[in-house]
Protein backbone atom coordinates (compact mmCIF):
# COMPACT_ATOMS: atom_id res chain seq x y z
CA UNK A 1 0.00 0.00 0.00
CA UNK A 2 2.69 2.55 0.72
CA UNK A 3 4.75 1.65 -2.07
CA UNK A 4 1.74 2.59 -4.11
CA UNK A 5 1.20 5.65 -2.14
CA UNK A 6 5.14 6.80 -3.38
CA UNK A 7 4.93 5.41 -6.27
CA UNK A 8 1.54 7.44 -7.10
CA UNK A 9 3.03 10.89 -5.55
CA UNK A 10 6.50 10.71 -7.53
CA UNK A 11 4.48 10.21 -10.57
CA UNK A 12 2.54 13.16 -9.49
CA UNK A 13 5.39 15.11 -8.94
CA UNK A 14 7.37 14.41 -12.42
CA UNK A 15 3.87 15.85 -13.83
CA UNK A 16 4.09 18.80 -11.66
CA UNK A 17 7.66 19.45 -12.44
CA UNK A 18 6.90 18.82 -16.34
CA UNK A 19 4.55 21.09 -16.39
CA UNK A 20 6.25 23.77 -14.17
CA UNK A 21 9.57 23.10 -17.02
CA UNK A 22 6.32 24.16 -20.03
CA UNK A 23 5.56 27.39 -18.43
CA UNK A 24 9.10 28.14 -18.75
CA UNK A 25 9.69 29.23 -15.55
CA UNK A 26 13.08 28.00 -15.34
CA UNK A 27 16.17 27.08 -17.40
CA UNK A 28 17.00 23.20 -17.98
CA UNK A 29 20.30 23.81 -16.17
CA UNK A 30 18.72 25.29 -13.02
CA UNK A 31 16.19 22.48 -13.23
CA UNK A 32 18.82 19.83 -13.64
CA UNK A 33 20.98 21.56 -11.06
CA UNK A 34 18.27 21.70 -8.13
CA UNK A 35 17.54 18.04 -9.02
CA UNK A 36 20.66 16.52 -8.85
CA UNK A 37 21.98 18.35 -5.89
CA UNK A 38 18.98 17.73 -3.93
CA UNK A 39 19.40 14.18 -4.72
CA UNK A 40 22.93 14.04 -3.95
CA UNK A 41 21.89 15.66 -0.59
CA UNK A 42 19.10 13.72 0.76
CA UNK A 43 20.68 10.52 0.05
CA UNK A 44 24.40 11.43 1.33
CA UNK A 45 22.41 12.94 4.42
CA UNK A 46 19.99 9.75 4.93
CA UNK A 47 23.14 7.40 4.69
CA UNK A 48 26.04 9.58 6.47
CA UNK A 49 23.95 10.46 8.98
CA UNK A 50 20.92 8.96 10.16
CA UNK A 51 22.57 5.33 8.99
CA UNK A 52 26.32 6.23 10.78
CA UNK A 53 24.52 7.75 13.93
CA UNK A 54 21.68 5.41 14.18
CA UNK A 55 19.79 8.14 14.07
CA UNK A 56 16.70 6.29 12.43
CA UNK A 57 16.55 2.93 12.27
CA UNK A 58 15.07 1.93 8.45
CA UNK A 59 12.47 -1.32 7.72
CA UNK A 60 13.97 -4.42 6.83
CA UNK A 61 11.16 -5.39 5.11
CA UNK A 62 11.31 -5.82 1.55
CA UNK A 63 8.18 -3.63 -0.07
CA UNK A 64 8.48 -1.06 2.86
CA UNK A 65 12.27 -0.65 1.64
CA UNK A 66 11.19 -0.25 -1.77
CA UNK A 67 9.02 2.54 -0.29
CA UNK A 68 11.66 4.22 1.36
CA UNK A 69 13.88 4.40 -1.30
CA UNK A 70 11.32 5.89 -3.61
CA UNK A 71 10.79 8.84 -0.96
CA UNK A 72 14.19 9.34 -0.33
CA UNK A 73 15.64 9.27 -3.63
CA UNK A 74 12.65 10.32 -6.43
CA UNK A 75 10.18 12.15 -4.40
CA UNK A 76 11.73 14.09 -2.09
CA UNK A 77 14.14 15.50 -4.23
CA UNK A 78 11.36 16.44 -6.89
CA UNK A 79 9.55 17.69 -4.06
CA UNK A 80 12.36 19.85 -2.80
CA UNK A 81 12.91 21.28 -5.99
CA UNK A 82 9.50 22.05 -7.38
CA UNK A 83 9.01 23.93 -3.92
CA UNK A 84 12.52 25.78 -4.50
CA UNK A 85 11.52 27.16 -8.12
CA UNK A 86 7.82 27.97 -6.49
CA UNK A 87 9.59 30.25 -3.58
CA UNK A 88 12.14 31.70 -5.79
CA UNK A 89 9.73 32.85 -8.43
CA UNK A 90 7.08 34.31 -6.01
CA UNK A 91 6.70 37.82 -3.92
CA UNK A 92 6.88 37.64 -0.04
CA UNK A 93 3.71 36.70 1.35
CA UNK A 94 3.56 33.74 -0.81
CA UNK A 95 7.14 32.58 0.10
CA UNK A 96 6.06 32.47 3.40
CA UNK A 97 2.80 30.35 2.26
CA UNK A 98 4.92 28.11 0.08
CA UNK A 99 7.67 27.74 2.83
CA UNK A 100 5.07 26.51 5.69
CA UNK A 101 3.15 24.36 3.06
CA UNK A 102 6.31 22.70 2.34
CA UNK A 103 7.33 21.83 5.49
CA UNK A 104 3.50 20.77 6.85
CA UNK A 105 3.42 18.84 3.66
CA UNK A 106 6.89 17.12 4.79
CA UNK A 107 5.90 16.77 8.37
CA UNK A 108 2.86 15.31 7.27
CA UNK A 109 4.64 13.06 5.09
CA UNK A 110 6.87 11.80 8.38
CA UNK A 111 4.35 10.95 10.20
CA UNK A 112 2.93 8.64 7.38
CA UNK A 113 6.04 6.87 7.13
CA UNK A 114 6.76 6.65 10.89
CA UNK A 115 3.29 5.11 11.15
CA UNK A 116 3.55 2.70 8.30
CA UNK A 117 6.65 1.03 9.73
CA UNK A 118 9.29 2.67 6.97
CA UNK A 119 11.60 3.64 9.73
CA UNK A 120 11.53 4.47 13.42
CA UNK A 121 13.40 7.15 15.56
CA UNK A 122 16.42 6.52 17.54
CA UNK A 123 17.39 9.67 18.53
CA UNK A 124 15.40 11.94 16.56
CA UNK A 125 12.50 13.32 16.31
CA UNK A 126 9.97 15.34 14.22
CA UNK A 127 11.03 18.94 14.85
CA UNK A 128 14.61 17.80 14.02
CA UNK A 129 12.93 16.55 10.75
CA UNK A 130 11.37 20.01 9.79
CA UNK A 131 15.00 21.68 10.77
CA UNK A 132 16.53 19.60 8.60
CA UNK A 133 14.17 20.57 5.64
CA UNK A 134 14.10 24.31 6.40
CA UNK A 135 17.84 24.08 5.96
CA UNK A 136 17.51 22.12 2.98
CA UNK A 137 15.28 24.10 1.03
CA UNK A 138 16.94 27.53 2.24
CA UNK A 139 20.26 25.85 0.96
CA UNK A 140 18.59 24.94 -2.51
CA UNK A 141 17.36 28.61 -2.66
CA UNK A 142 20.74 30.12 -1.98
CA UNK A 143 22.18 27.85 -4.65
CA UNK A 144 19.49 28.89 -6.76
CA UNK A 145 19.89 32.21 -6.44
CA UNK A 146 23.81 32.20 -6.53
CA UNK A 147 23.61 29.80 -9.95
CA UNK A 148 21.60 32.51 -11.48
CA UNK A 149 24.00 35.43 -10.71
CA UNK A 150 26.84 33.36 -11.69
CA UNK A 151 24.55 32.41 -15.28
CA UNK A 152 24.11 36.35 -15.64
CA UNK A 153 28.09 37.01 -14.99
CA UNK A 154 28.88 34.56 -17.79
CA UNK A 155 26.50 35.96 -19.99
CA UNK A 156 28.54 39.22 -20.92
CA UNK A 157 31.95 36.54 -21.23
CA UNK A 158 32.88 35.17 -24.33
CA UNK A 159 34.65 32.15 -24.11
CA UNK A 160 36.22 32.02 -27.33
CA UNK A 161 40.20 31.35 -27.91
CA UNK A 162 41.77 33.75 -30.62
Amino acid sequence: MIVTFYFFISWMLIGLFLFNRIHQHASVKEVTLLILLSCLINTHTYVGLFDTFKWMKTTTDTKLFIAVLIYKNIAVPLMVSIFTLMISRSRWNKKILYFILFNLFICSLDLINVSQGLYSFKQWNHIYTFLYFSIFLFGLLFTLKWYRGLDSWSRGESNVVD
